[in-house]
């Protein structure tokens, strides 16, 4: 697999999100210190009352949209760059595709995904292991049969990466 250099989609969505987040947090901060709270008008008799609820609300609909897309980010990025250690120094194996199976504990769109599952045998001790994709949205049955390159830890082989492309 080519090392890409555009950016994932969860990973440019939390920084959107941490970013919008801070921005409106930073806001309601401003607007707190540097508002004037007697021209706020609202159902209520005191605009104090008023002024004090809409900088609370830019504020805690900040900090949530920050955090949510910090989280998001932050593993996110953590998984892109375990990934690439892997890809760097992991123990490169070639896996044949035996089966693609659906996860129906999830559903998006009325639709479930895809995962393939692929099965490595050791040559010299016989031993059978399995690994599975990532969960791809469309029907993946066209690749079994396939050989794919696995990346895995030294150190720990639970931790792997299928390089699968099921274009």
């Amino acid at each position: 697999m080519k090392k890409r250099t555009s950016i994932d989609a969860k990973l440019f969505v939390g920084a959107l999100f941490a970013f919008i987040g801070a921005v409106f947090a930073v806001c309601g901060i401003l607007l707190y210190f540097l508002g004037d709270a007697s021209h706020v008008s609202g159902s209520s008799a005191d605009p104090r009352k008023n002024f004090m609820m809409l900088c609370g609300m830019f504020i805690f609909m900040g900090l949530i949209f920050a955090i949510v897309g910090g989280s998001l980010f932050v593993k996110e990025f953590r998984l892109v760059r375990r990934k690439n250690a892997l890809m760097e120094t992991g123990r490169k194996i070639f896996a044949v595709v035996t089966g693609v199976f659906e996860d129906e504990s999830i559903r998006i769109n009325n639709r479930h995904p895809y995962y393939a599952v692929c099965q490595y045998e050791d040559p010299y001790s016989g031993e059978k292991q399995f690994y599975d994709t990532r969960s791809y949205d469309t029907d993946l049955t066209h690749t079994i049969g396939r050989t794919v390159a696995v990346y895995i830890d030294q150190s720990n082989p639970e931790l792997y990466f299928v390089d699968y492309d099921p274009r």
